[in-house]
């Protein structure tokens, strides 16, 4: 597979990487930019003001970024983890629609697709889970004009939290390890439970407080405290042991992560560097940093 471009707009910047996974292990970054965006421009992954947005998706187009694969993160965005017996394509879309009928009354003509987290069971159990999604067609469409006035086309689109488990099932460093990872994007974090490497559960939340305050730090700790405590709810036979950050600055970094293994007494780190990620321009090696790139860099996986 050749050299693909993926884009994800956030609250505060537009990302663009381009890379691509011939080989199975190994990811090769060509080219990584983020894009400053005006505050309130998108919130929540909804396009609230486009020309902000369409300027820099414009200023792509001009140096020659035709094609891409979109990202989207938002909390508009419907999922849900599904046990499921051996069934065709068309048998399984269908398990996803019903899946989220129960919760889709509030969402209008939503979009449904699924992907698979675990293709078998290592118990030797027949089946396997999938990752049932839905989105609203008028959100979708949004982003669709947007690259149709840019000039840009859409190859396709990919969510987050698929994109995060592809590119963590990809991480050595990640294998049997029980952990959360928390993405901070504005005044919203999402967090990811993955238990033995496996993605399980995932919440979005609102942050109320300001950045960096005492106020911000109780809130990332009482966020990762809510999942430990859902894990033992369920009686799971995993241990969370750390927690990931990604979107964090240095000085709310040490304040966080020395809260969290104080309080809670796990492991509280940045999402970590891998060497299956390599950086083609060597002289801006130094400058990649993994916890700013997990989305788009996992969207360049094509499984």
């Amino acid at each position: 597979m050749g050299k693909e471009n993926v884009i994800y707009i956030s609250s505060h910047g537009v990302q663009l990487i381009s890379g691509s996974n011939d080989k199975e292990d190994m990811i090769k970054v060509d080219a990584f930019r983020e894009y400053p965006l005006a505050e309130g421009a998108m919130i929540n992954g909804v396009i609230t003001d486009d020309t902000p947005i369409l300027e820099i998706l414009k200023e792509m187009r001009s140096n020659g970024i035709t094609t891409a694969r979109l990202l989207i993160d938002s909390g508009q965005i419907l999922t849900k983890n599904v046990d499921v017996p051996i069934l065709k394509k068309k048998e399984l879309l269908q398990i996803t629609r019903d899946e989220l009928s129960d919760i889709e009354g509030s969402y209008e003509d939503l979009v449904y697709d699924y992907c698979v987290l675990r293709p078998k069971y290592e118990d030797g159990r027949k089946g396997g889970e999938i990752l049932c999604c839905a989105i609203e067609r008028k959100l979708l469409a949004s982003y669709i004009e947007l690259f149709e006035n840019a000039e840009i086309t859409l190859k396709g689109i990919d969510i987050s939290v698929n994109a995060l488990q592809k590119l963590t099932n990809e991480l050595v460093d990640m294998a049997d390890k029980t952990y959360v990872i928390s993405v901070i994007d504005g005044n919203n974090v999402s967090s990811y439970l993955f238990e033995n490497n496996h993605y399980t559960f995932s919440n979005r939340t609102r942050l109320f407080s300001d950045r960096g305050t005492y106020e911000f730090i109780m809130e990332m700790n009482s966020n990762i405290s809510q999942l430990i405590q859902f894990s033992k709810s369920k009686r799971s036979q995993y241990t969370i042991e750390t927690a990931y950050f990604c979107g964090l600055d240095d000085e709310e970094e040490q304040k966080v992560f020395k809260n969290i293994r104080e309080n809670l007494d796990i492991e509280a780190k940045e999402f970590p560097n891998s060497k299956i990620i390599y950086i083609t321009d060597k002289s801006r090696e130094k400058a990649f940093q993994l916890h700013d790139y997990v989305f788009t860099v996992g969207c360049l996986i094509r499984k």
